[in-house]
């Protein structure tokens, strides 16, 4: 298996001397449509791959895959990155920025979703002053939960591509872009070996199996969340923080309908989290 990186890809080159045959017009003709063909055929085929991820068109493997990688980068180590009042200033510095251009804090309209409890009383503040208040808190600690869940945008994303052959066995890695953090994108090549050293092999009929073998292009975006079990918090300083969050009108969490687990922001327990994101099947 073979791990590629920008930096020990670059290709070589080769001397050519006056009268040799490749400078001729003939030859220089055909290597400019040669290339300019290659290029286009490049530009095709990017466009079918990322269709086939944007319109579903992919076999359920490619989510067993995902679901392998991310088991492999469970609970990895805290990477460098700012400080919690650093990041939640950042973080509401770009959705005003985001704001200031488009008239919306989110970058483009997406589907419709079901008011928040802050917008429900924002609507009732209107025309009762006396909601105001309420209104302010609510939507505090909703702005706080959608930070502590990682919605921001400090994040480090690494690129991958990963050649498997047709049996599902991982042939090479290669780093197509980095994410500004040198050790994390370490972490990141090392763990997608052993994540996909004993994958089973994908059925034969599966879009974008081919007989020469599996091309797939990965983003793995890793980020700080700052949101804790209930069931892991302890008597003392932990209800302490949490009755001090509940005065402030900023307890706010979520409950895990699967597991039955209660969750709450926790700023002082941050921890590292890597999700992976499929972009294109060839």
């Amino acid at each position: 298996m073979i791990i590629t990186t920008p930096e020990n890809s670059r290709g070589g080159g080769r001397t050519v001397r006056p009268g040799d045959p490749s400078l001729s017009a003939e030859s220089l003709a055909a290597e400019e449509h040669a290339r300019v063909s290659e290029r286009v055929q490049g530009i095709v085929d990017e466009r079918r791959a990322r269709d086939r991820v944007d319109t579903g068109r992919i076999h359920p493997y490619f989510g067993q895959l995902r679901a392998q990688l991310e088991k492999q980068m469970d609970a990895p180590p805290l990477f460098d990155m700012p400080s919690f009042p650093k990041q939640l200033l950042y973080s509401y510095a770009d959705k005003a920025r985001r704001f200031g251009a488009t008239g919306s804090p989110g970058n483009v309209p997406g589907p419709r979703k079901p008011p928040k409890p802050g917008e429900l009383i924002a609507r009732k503040a209107r025309d009762e002053p006396g909601y105001n208040r309420l209104r302010g808190l609510t939507q505090a600690g909703e702005e706080l939960q959608d930070f502590a869940h990682g919605v921001s945008t400090l994040k480090l994303v690494v690129t991958l591509e990963l050649l498997q052959g047709a049996d599902g066995t991982l042939r090479e890695v290669k780093l197509i872009s980095r994410s500004g953090n040198r050790a994390y994108d370490d972490y990141v090549l090392q763990a997608v070996p052993p994540a996909l050293g004993k994958f089973p092999a994908p059925p034969s009929e599966a879009m974008g199996v081919h007989a020469e073998g599996i091309r797939s292009v990965w983003a793995v975006e890793g980020r700080v969340v700052y949101v804790r079990k209930v069931s892991d918090m302890k008597q003392g300083t932990d209800n302490v923080y949490l009755a001090a969050l509940a005065a402030a009108g900023l307890l706010a969490g979520n409950f895990d309908e699967t597991t039955g687990e209660v969750y709450v922001i926790d700023v002082r327990n941050p921890h590292f989290e890597c999700r992976s994101r499929l972009l294109r099947v060839y």
